[in-house]
């Protein structure tokens, strides 16, 4: 008697498995594959349903198990050197379908992506040695010997009186160019508020945008006068500064 096999489609994809896929999980594939673009075949017919709210449970599983088994059919076709079969396309076709299908009923059926996390702040675009005193981009602001140099504008809402700021600097003895206070990258940049600081400070960061790099020389009167800062800063020592804003509120 004649023995008949019904599977010689099957048979010759099988032959064609890469050992990487085992014959049971290229099937259960095509299994999953069958059954969800059945799934779709039937219910489109008369979509009206998937709008009704009592369904919306039942719907939500049914798209997600659609496309999470959809994905991983059509990885197990890609794995099994099947990709461009018909197969893999189903599968394919089936994820997108359980994505527009949430799409129009308002259910997120694919994973979203959380955000790319900001970049870190850095220093980029500061100098590392101090600025010249004497330099013609100094600009004066007001009579007692405050001036100004803004190295990059920033954008963004300008700093006002009395906020915090979040900066990375710079400062120097402007007499010898000795280093005496430093926040730089890769270090996270320093939060103050601009009413407890020096009025060199308070006075010369106000209208700073983001992103900006401003340069301060800052006479003593407006620094910390006879008293000075010991023992990094001696009494009367006119200070210069080169700040870089990264936010302020």
């Amino acid at each position: 008697m004649r023995s008949f096999r019904f599977r010689p489609t099957l048979e010759s994809f099988e032959e064609r498995l890469t050992p990487a896929v085992s014959p049971a999980a290229w099937f259960g594939a095509a299994a999953q594959t069958m059954a969800a673009a059945s799934f779709f075949q039937h219910t489109m017919t008369d979509p009206g349903w998937m709008r009704n709210p009592a369904f919306q449970g039942f719907l939500t599983q049914k798209l997600t198990e659609v496309f999470q088994g959809s994905a991983s059919a059509a990885a197990t076709f890609a794995a099994a050197g099947l990709g461009g079969s018909g197969l893999a396309a189903m599968a394919q076709a089936t994820e997108a379908m359980a994505v527009q299908v949430g799409n129009w009923t308002g259910i997120a059926v694919a994973p979203v992506a959380p955000p790319a996390p900001a970049p870190a702040p850095t220093d980029a675009g500061m100098t590392n040695t101090m600025p010249d005193p004497n330099d013609p981009n100094w600009v004066a602001l007001g009579s007692a010997g405050l001036k100004t140099w803004d190295v990059v504008s920033g954008s963004g809402t300008p700093v006002a009186a009395g906020e915090s700021i979040t900066v990375f600097y710079t400062g120097w003895l402007a007499s010898n160019g000795t280093k005496f206070d430093s926040r730089r990258s890769p270090a996270a940049p320093a939060t103050f508020a601009l009413s407890g600081l020096i009025q060199g400070w308070q006075q010369g960061i106000v209208g700073m945008k983001p992103g900006g790099i401003r340069r301060l020389f800052v006479p003593a009167a407006l620094g910390y006068g006879a008293a000075g800062s010991p023992p990094n800063i001696p009494a009367n020592a006119d200070l210069v500064f080169e700040i870089k804003l990264i936010s302020h509120t």
